[in-house]
């Protein structure tokens, strides 16, 4: 019997990981495609290979529940189609028993999401993420095009350009509001850099909102004092889809105080926090294919129906979520109710198949 428990996790942890490495070199693929529309200043394509290689490990994070059920797919089928999942159920072994087998070759994945989520994507991710930014070009990062990361202190709205992993500030803008929500002055400087715990900024320049005139003062530099501190400038740098576990929740409360919504990043730890239990639905529900549906057919429908199911469930995940706070069902709900539906869907499937 252990001999069958570790030839169906043999054939599951080599299918899974034979799809990890497609799907990761296609998207990678892909991904350079999509930089080199990007190339300019001093962003070169060896530039753009180096970014879309370190960033991998992210967008790979993102696939790891589709990846996992696409490899279980299709190391349970190729078992299914040499007649090994026929003569293996005939042997005694019941379909609970390769369902929990799967699962074992399956939980790698699981931890290795974990893994990658809070320890390797975060501090990757911001650091290539800080390099494309400096490396399309100083005159970009310093400017106000592009979209560029926003922050809000009191009555200061704060915009950076461009953030590197030191901490070092690209392209700051200050407005200043007063209580009234009346713009008081603008600032911009060039560059700024932390020092002393304050912020020293470089090649300033100060409009003063007056009621009937505006003035303009340039400086070489100034200080500019905020609560905002390098380590806080890595959260307001990355999405939070990139940030790690333990400092999501914590900084959507943080967010919450400062009135501008945290709801974004408590859904992000959420859905972080249940990777494990989506990918586990997932597998499921493709266990439940094989023994149902995809019973017959062949090994590309097997990756077709995969794909599909994933793809699915990824674009539902995403609606539900900001429906889910639009609507108030909570971020824990609104990652809560796929899940559930896969594990029912699974179940009920698994059932009827007998």
């Amino acid at each position: 019997m252990r001999k069958i428990d570790a030839h169906i996790r043999s054939s599951v942890i080599n299918a899974i990981l034979g799809v990890m490495v497609v799907l990761v070199m296609l998207d990678m693929v892909i991904a350079l495609l999509n930089q080199l529309d990007n190339l300019r200043g001093s962003y070169d394509f060896w530039d753009a290979l180096y970014y879309v290689v370190a960033s991998s490990p992210a967008r790979m994070y993102e696939m790891i529940p589709m990846i996992t059920l696409i490899g279980c797919l299709a190391g349970l089928g190729g078992l299914a189609t040499h007649s090994e999942l026929t003569a293996i159920r005939a042997a005694g072994v019941s379909t609970h028993r390769i369902m929990f087998s799967t699962m074992k070759a399956a939980s790698i994945m699981m931890v290795l999401g974990l893994v990658m989520g809070e320890y390797i994507v975060p501090d990757l991710e911001r650091m290539t993420t800080s390099f494309r930014t400096i490396a399309l070009g100083r005159e970009v990062a310093s400017s106000n095009e592009g979209r560029g990361h926003w922050h809000k202190e009191g009555n200061n709205y704060m915009r950076f350009s461009a953030i590197e992993p030191n901490g070092v500030l690209h392209g700051l803008s200050v407005y200043e509001f007063d209580n009234d929500k009346n713009l008081q002055s603008m600032t911009y400087a060039r560059r700024a850099l932390y020092q002393r715990a304050q912020w020293t900024m470089e090649e300033v320049t100060i409009t003063q909102v007056g009621e009937f005139e505006t003035t303009v003062e340039k400086k070489p530099t100034g200080i500019f004092n905020s609560l905002l501190t390098p380590e806080r400038l890595k959260f307001v740098a990355q999405d939070p889809s990139d940030m790690a576990i333990s400092t999501l929740y914590r900084y959507g409360q943080y967010l919450d105080e400062q009135g501008l919504g945290g709801g974004e990043f408590k859904l992000a730890f959420w859905k972080k926090i249940l990777q494990p239990l989506s990918t586990m639905a997932l597998v499921l529900l493709g266990i439940s294919f094989i023994f149902g549906p995809l019973r017959s057919v062949t090994m590309g429908q097997r990756l077709f129906s995969g794909i599909l199911v994933g793809l699915v469930y990824k674009i539902v995940v995403d609606l539900l979520g900001p429906l889910g706070l639009l609507i108030g069902i909570g971020p824990l709900m609104a990652n809560l109710i796929p899940i559930f539906v896969c594990l029912a869907w699974g179940t009920w499937t698994l059932r009827k198949a007998g």
